[in-house]
């Protein structure tokens, strides 16, 4: 493990607890995450939050277009400094949930996205990326309870409407659990990498809006939360026809099944 001098060359660097920045600092870690990129199937990588450029240095050798999107202008400053020199390299200072991920990506086939999240922005993350549809896959390293709940099963306690969106437009996998001595200032939790695979489907509002109706209550049944929305009886229908009982709570439904019923009401 490489100590934080190695990747911080900024006088006086103070990490921001605003901005949740917490940096890898493990290179055994940071070669396993970008050796999950398929560089055969991708031609383009998108980068988030870089930091102090310990992914960044193993990708930019992949001679394959590098976008690198960091909001922290000393951190931008210090990435440029370092990785100018290539020429597949390039830089966004910007909050990467301004900028428009297709816009960046029109020219490319098959772009690849890869993050060391700050844990605050995850979520927003997520529905930011399946919104887009030309990124096909995204790898990213998230809290722990955050990769369980995007890829939490129907029926178990971590699945909720954000876990259903997400599987709607896409698969999860779990590839390794980082702990949080591979990181400066060490997190208070743990930590995942996950690999989620987009599929084709568009993105839907109204089914993101729904979702959160179905989920609004967990413990109350599916009736309970529909019903300031629709009525009683088109819920009692719809369920009817997709052989569910009135009594069903939303976490007993797959994405399927919800998208479903979404359709019917």
């Amino acid at each position: 493990m490489r100590s934080k001098s190695t990747y911080f060359n900024i006088k006086n660097f103070i990490p921001s607890k605003k901005m949740g920045q917490n940096f890898l600092i493990d290179e055994n870690i940071a070669q396993k995450i970008t050796n999950l990129i398929h560089t055969d199937a991708h031609d383009a990588i998108i980068e988030i939050g870089p930091g102090g450029g310990i992914l960044t240095q193993f990708m930019v050798l992949y001679n394959k277009p590098l976008v690198v999107i960091e909001l922290d202008k000393r951190l931008a400053a210090s990435l440029t400094k370092k990785f100018d020199k290539y020429k597949n390299f390039a830089l966004i200072n910007n909050d990467v949930l301004k900028v428009n991920l297709e816009q960046i990506t029109k020219t490319y086939v098959s772009p690849v996205l890869l993050s060391n999240l700050p844990y605050s922005i995850s979520s927003p993350m997520m529905l930011h990326f399946i919104k887009q549809s030309k990124i096909k896959v995204f790898i990213c390293m998230l809290q722990k309870e955050m990769a369980d709940r995007i890829s939490a099963m129907p029926g178990t306690k971590s699945y909720n409407a954000l876990s259903a969106l997400v599987q709607w437009h896409a698969s999860v996998a779990k590839m390794m659990d980082v702990s949080p001595n591979s990181f400066d200032p060490p997190p208070a939790v743990d930590s995942c990498v996950v690999e989620i695979q987009r599929n084709n489907r568009d993105f839907n509002e109204g089914f993101a809006k729904f979702l959160k109706i179905c989920f609004t209550f967990k413990r109350k049944t599916l009736m309970n939360n529909l019903k300031q929305h629709f009525s009683v009886e088109k819920v009692t229908n719809s369920l009817n026809v997709l052989s569910k009982s009135v009594n069903i709570r939303a976490e007993e439904l797959s994405p399927t099944e919800l998208f479903n019923l979404y359709e019917s009401l």
